[in-house]
C-alpha cells in the first residue's frame, strides 16, 4: 500500500529566509505551488513530500546554488521543529536531544528515516538510509550539527560526517562548517559523534519544558496519523503505565481493535506488544533516570513495575546497567 509522506510547513520558514538573503519572493514561490504565501503561519499544517522536492529544486534553480540545501541547513532553528525542537533545547545532555529527534523524527517528516547506533566510543546519528540526492537530506547535514552547536558551544563539531551523495561543489565550505573529516559517496548517511560531547551535561536542561514538550510532541504524533497503530499504541501504553503493567486487550480497545487485531498489525511493523512496552519502557526510563526530583523507586512505579527489583532486572537487560550505575554515568 502506497503511503503519503508528509514534512512539517514550518520548516519553510528557513527556506523564505534564505530565498529572502538572495533578493527572491519566497511568497510567490510558494503560491505558485498552490500554498499560503507563509506556509509555517500555521505551526501545525504540513507539506507533502512532493511539494516540498519541488520547493527545494525551485529553491535551488531560483537561486543559481546547487549548495542551497547546506546553506538553509546552517540556519535552521530548534523552534522550525515544532515540539521537538523545544524538547531538544531543554534536554539533559546532546544524547538525549538526538534520542528525541529520531523518537519524534515523524513529527518533522514522515518520509525521514533516523536512527541512533552506538560503536566503541562512538555515537552514530543515521539519518537517511535510502541513495539518492535531496536538497532536503543536504539540509539535514547541516542543521543537525548547527542545533547541536546551539544547545552545547559554537565550537562543537563531529567525529566525521559521510554523505551517500558524491560530492558538492561547496567541499571547502562544507569541511570548514563540520570541521571534521567529510566522507561522499559513503555507504550510509550518518554524522558520527564521540561519547563523551554527546553525554556532557547541557546549560539549558530544563526537565519540566523537556516533558512538556514531549507530551506535546506524543499529542501531535497521534493526530497527525490516526492510521499509525505503532504510535497510537505507544501513546496508550504511556497513558497506562501509571496504573501497572500495560494491558495488551485495555490498549487494544482504546484503539478501537481487538488483542489480535492490536497484534496483527503491530507484527506489520516488526513489532510485539512486549516489545513496543519494553521500547517505551526504556526510553522513558533514562529520561526520568536523568532527573533529580525522581528516586528509583519513583521510576518503577511510574513505569508501572510492581516494586524496584523487578524494574532493575529489566533496565539491565536493556541497557546491560542498573539504573543507579546510568544515573551516575548520566550525571543527573
Amino acid at each position: 500500500m502506497s503511503r503519503s509522506f508528509t514534512s512539517i510547513a514550518t520548516i519553510t520558514e528557513v527556506i523564505a529566509r534564505a530565498l529572502e538573503s538572495y533578493q527572491i519572493d519566497s511568497k510567490q514561490m510558494f503560491s505558485s505551488f498552490g500554498l499560503e504565501p507563509e506556509p509555517f503561519r500555521d505551526p501545525d499544517s504540513r507539506i507533502s513530500k512532493e511539494t516540498m522536492d519541488q520547493i527545494w529544486e525551485e529553491a535551488a534553480r531560483l537561486t543559481g546554488n546547487p549548495c542551497i540545501g547546506f546553506e538553509i541547513g546552517q540556519v535552521v532553528h530548534a523552534t522550525n521543529l515544532h515540539a521537538v525542537g523545544y524538547a531538544l533545547q531543554a534536554s539533559a545532555t546532546l544524547r538525549e536531544g538526538l534520542q528525541r529527534l529520531v523518537r519524534y523524527q515523524r513529527l518533522i517528516s514522515t518520509a525521514a528515516e533516523m536512527d541512533l547506533v552506538e560503536i566503541d566510543n562512538t555515537l552514530q546519528f543515521q539519518i537517511d538510509p535510502s541513495p539518492g540526492i535531496d536538497i532536503g537530506d543536504d539540509a539535514a547535514f547541516t542543521s543537525t550539527v548547527q542545533m547541536c552547536r546551539d544547545v552545547t558551544h559554537e565550537e562543537f563539531h563531529p567525529l566525521s560526517v559521510h554523505m551517500m551523495r558524491p560530492a558538492p561543489p561547496c567541499v571547502d565550505k562544507l569541511a570548514e562548517f563540520f570541521g571534521c573529516p567529510v566522507e561522499y559517496a559513503a555507504d550510509l548517511d550518518k554524522i558520527v559523534f564521540s561519547k563523551e560531547s554527546v553525554d556532557e551535561h547541557l546549560t539549558r536542561h530544563n526537565p519540566a519544558v523537556a516533558q512538556a514538550s514531549d507530551e506535546v510532541a506524543r499529542d501531535y504524533l497521534a493526530n497527525m496519523d490516526k492510521k499509525d497503530v505503532v504510535t497510537r499504541a505507544r501513546v496508550a501504553i504511556i497513558d497506562h503505565l501509571p496504573d501497572g503493567e500495560p494491558n495488551r486487550k485495555a490498549v487494544g480497545s482504546e484503539l478501537a481493535m481487538s488483542e489480535r487485531t492490536l497484534a496483527r498489525r503491530l507484527a506489520d511493523r516488526d513489532y510485539t506488544f512486549s516489545s513496543l512496552v519494553d521500547e517505551v519502557r526504556d526510553q522513558l526510563a533514562k529520561e526520568y533516570l536523568r532527573q533529580h526530583r525522581f528516586s528509583v523507586t519513583d521510576v518503577a512505579f511510574l513505569l508501572g513495575f510492581s516494586d524496584q527489583s523487578n524494574f532493575a532486572r529489566a533496565f539491565k537487560r536493556w541497557t546491560s546497567q542498573s539504573p543507579t550505575e546510568f544515573r551516575a554515568g548520566a550525571g543527573a
